[in-house]
């Protein structure tokens, strides 16, 4: 039905069917669409990573996959130096996979509520969320000029590497204070009531803090991750 769906990123280094994954979620789409639904994806630090060429929690399984999706002959797609040729082939910015993962967004907000991988602090919000989206897109296209916004990805501040409000337990009340704080700043500034988040693996399954505004859900189900059971 009118069900929409929000994935919040890291489908890739997850094991050795990523871009199996990825495509189970594109028709998904397509199908929550014509009965009135929709799936929206958002791109994670893991997918960012890729597209910068750093492949270092990347799968045997995986490099093995992006070459047979390549088109590989088997009598190459078996080995390494070429399974990296594809992998860079398909994931450097303009290439088939990072023009799909163009059409995802850093952040996305439905209604009242926020969706982030990280997290989305006030810096962010000044930026601005949709340049945000419009520059990380134009980066992983391949646009030309196109460089990958710092604020997206290039600190532990960025909305794909933040943990502000991801921690299970803060070290004092303070720094709990101070995290809800900067939230509820945000949240005011976008006309938003909640946050939803993932990034950050919760041993305790999905939960909410700073009276339900932040809702961490990554709870590290992949087998690459936790293996934990699925919430």
């Amino acid at each position: 039905g009118d069900t929409v769906i929000v994935q919040l990123g890291d489908i890739l280094d997850r094991g050795d069917h990523e871009i199996q994954i990825l495509h189970l979620f594109l028709r998904l789409k397509e199908q929550a669409k014509l009965r009135g639904g929709d799936v929206f994806l958002l791109n994670g630090n893991h997918e960012s990573l890729n597209i910068c060429g750093d492949f270092r929690y990347v799968t045997s399984g995986g490099f093995l996959e992006s070459a047979r999706v390549a088109g590989l002959p088997p009598e190459m797609a078996g080995r390494f130096q070429a399974q990296l040729k594809a992998r860079v082939a398909l994931f450097a910015p303009g290439g088939p996979i990072a023009q799909e993962l163009a059409n995802s967004y850093v952040a996305l907000q439905i209604n009242d509520t926020v969706f982030a991988h990280g997290g989305i602090m006030p810096h962010h919000v000044d930026y601005g969320l949709g340049r945000l989206n419009d520059e990380m897109s134009g980066w992983m296209r391949g646009e030309e000029g196109a460089r990958s916004p710092i604020v997206a990805m290039g600190s532990p501040d960025s909305v794909l590497w933040c943990r502000e409000y991801s921690r299970e337990q803060w070290n004092t009340q303070v720094d709990r204070g101070r995290s809800c704080a900067l939230l509820t700043k945000v949240l005011s500034e976008l006309g938003a009531n909640q946050m939803v988040v993932g990034h950050t693996p919760q041993e305790r399954g999905c939960n909410a803090e700073c009276d339900g505004k932040i809702w961490r859900i990554d709870v590290g189900m992949s087998s690459g991750v936790c293996n934990a059971a699925a919430q």
